[in-house]
């Protein structure tokens, strides 16, 4: 089940248009590019609760004007109720329309929202559902303190556990460009650093699902009978951290794919100034659960600028200010924080260029 985001109290009152405006002014400090010729912008954003949440109807407009920015979004955390999710794609105008999955764990579906005058759909649509012969079974390591002091724990031919959600696969064409996109929203279950064994072990299923998936995509990506070898992953990875040492992360490269926060300007050949100064995926701006990951593929040398954009830092300015001027600043981050992810989400869209000649 779901848990919604309760709002605070006094109840949050604002001007869409006013946010609106809000959001054009950040994206042109983000350097978010708009939609042109000869490119694509692709973005994945969790939506928390979608359908789920009792958030007003003043609302929908600030979220569909965000999403509206790019031209293919992959949106996690649309609920089995899908109703608010449409009126959202239609806020955004006859020129959207949307795919999305049956429910699935958490009664959450899956969806595309995409630019119908920029992209088309292929014909390659479905889940990733592994049979049993394909589940991986792996020796995961977990790392954790105790008594101040670094500990390992090895959990030896750890078996995958089917996914909680199945991925769900689209093929797209633009432009000159045709790849599959598979859109995640992976396992929570538990930090790495947990202190109890049961928790560790929760955590160890979330790094075998990732290892899964880049398996199944490395897999398909190198087969004879690939409908596109030009696979991205995007989604809630809940992937933690891009440190090399961070076992989320070490499972998605397992293969040789990469995700855009945390490849090179070396190997993608993309000029490090043109990142975004943003840093975390979630409110709190230390996560990177959110990842768009790449296969080594013609789609490569396509890539242009990438980041995250924290709408947070723009919308509610009024609201903002009130609590800060009452509270210590550690208690206003925390309060705004909970109007936010309450109206909007508590993560932020991650996004990038594709040159789509």
């Amino acid at each position: 089940m779901s848990i919604p985001f309760k709002e605070p109290k006094p109840s949050l009152q604002y001007d869409p248009g006013t946010e609106i405006a809000a959001l054009d002014a950040h994206f042109t400090k983000r350097n978010v590019p708009t939609s042109q010729d000869g490119q694509l912008l692709l973005a994945t954003w969790n939506i928390a609760n979608l359908g789920a949440q009792g958030r007003p109807s003043r609302a929908l407009p600030v979220i569909a004007h965000i999403l509206s920015r790019f031209d293919l979004i992959a949106v996690q955390e649309v609920n089995d109720n899908y109703k608010v999710f449409q009126k959202i794609v239609q806020e955004m105008g006859g020129k959207y329309d949307f795919v999305f999955s049956d429910k699935a764990g958490n009664d959450e579906r899956l969806a595309f929202i995409y630019r119908t005058e920029k992209v088309a759909l292929d014909r390659l649509w479905g889940e990733v559902a592994l049979t049993k012969n394909q589940y991986p079974k792996r020796t995961v390591t977990v790392h954790y303190r105790k008594g101040g002091k670094g500990q390992i724990q090895k959990f030896p031919n750890f078996r995958f556990v089917p996914f909680d959600r199945n991925p769900y696969i689209g093929s797209f064409q633009s432009g000159a460009i045709n790849f599959v996109l598979a859109n995640v929203h992976l396992y929570f279950g538990e930090f790495e650093n947990s202190a109890s064994e049961e928790m560790r072990k929760k955590y160890a299923r979330r790094v075998l699902e990732i290892f899964a998936l880049a398996r199944w995509a490395n897999d398909v990506h190198s087969g004879k009978n690939a409908w596109d070898r030009d696979i991205l992953l995007l989604g809630d990875m809940n992937v933690p951290n891009t440190d090399k040492n961070e076992a989320t992360i070490k499972a998605l490269k397992s293969f040789g794919w990469g995700s855009v926060d945390y490849i090179s300007n070396q190997e993608i050949g993309v000029d490090v100034t043109n990142l975004s100064q943003v840093g975390g995926s979630n409110l709190g701006n230390d996560r990177t659960y959110d990842q768009i990951a790449f296969a080594p593929s013609t789609l490569n040398g396509k890539i242009g600028r990438f980041g995250v954009f924290d709408y947070d830092n723009a919308i509610f300015r009024k609201k903002w200010d009130d609590i800060s001027a009452e509270l210590s600043p550690q208690k206003a981050v925390s309060l705004f924080a909970r109007y936010v992810k309450h109206h909007i989400s508590d993560h932020r869209p991650l996004w990038l260029e594709l040159r789509t000649t």
